[in-house]
């Protein structure tokens, strides 16, 4: 048994050949020098070539979007129109249908005249019959004014000091001699804490003026430019 080695036994010999060639079909491979060279230089051009394939593609497309628009405007006009000339139809038979009821009604009416005009005229109601027998229609009725003789009276009192009121307050441990003191000492307290939150309202008290912002002069900027370098290089 003969040895066979690798090539033979992955591609197994020349059957694998035999196939390749028929399937592909080619003994020789030529090689265009005219063929490689636009290759090599119409990269540019196949990019501009791309370029205008999608902007025309683009324009196409709108022309297509703008084609449908227009066509739905047109529908939307042509469904309006259907609808007035439906709506004035109708107005048309309505129309029609009032006048029909017109002429109905005007022989009617015609008719009626004739028939009144052969019967009697009326002379009114007759004096026999009894007024007890008409009832009227409207009701009055007749209110008396009541009048009240009761009156009252208020009685307002003065209210009296209390008799008790220095034991009450000894009992609450209150010294009524110091009562004005206190008052007059809660009172100034009181001022205090008012100025304190700026409610005071006296005429005394002057408003503080702002002062008006103003820009420096050039020679000032340079004096406070010259002290801030002094300072900072100051040993």
């Amino acid at each position: 048994m003969a040895y066979k080695t690798n090539r033979q036994l992955l591609t197994k010999g020349k059957n694998y050949a035999t196939k390749q060639l028929k399937k592909f079909g080619t003994d020789e491979v030529g090689f265009d020098k005219d063929s490689r060279l636009d290759y090599l230089t119409g990269f540019h051009k196949r990019k501009l070539e791309r370029r205008k394939k999608a902007q025309e593609s683009i324009k196409e497309q709108e022309r297509q979007l703008r084609i449908e628009e227009r066509k739905k405007v047109r529908d939307e006009r042509k469904k309006q129109m259907d609808e007035q000339m439906k709506r004035f139809k109708e107005t048309l038979d309505i129309q029609a249908e009032i006048e029909e009821m017109k002429t109905e009604n005007n022989k009617k009416g015609e008719k009626k005249d004739e028939v009144n005009e052969s019967d009697d005229s009326w002379n009114g109601f007759s004096d026999d019959e009894s007024d007890s027998s008409v009832k009227p229609i409207l009701k009055t009725n007749v209110l008396g004014t009541a009048i009240y003789d009761d009156e009252t009276v208020v009685e307002v009192e003065s209210l009296e000091p209390n008799e008790n009121f220095e034991f009450l307050a000894k009992t609450n441990n209150v010294e009524l001699s110091k009562s004005e003191k206190i008052l007059d000492e809660s009172i100034t307290r009181a001022k205090k804490y008012a100025k304190f939150l700026g409610m005071d309202d006296s005429k005394d008290k002057k408003k503080q003026k702002k002062k008006k912002f103003r820009y420096l002069t050039k020679n000032e900027r340079k004096n406070n430019q010259r002290k801030a370098y002094q300072n900072k290089h100051r040993r």
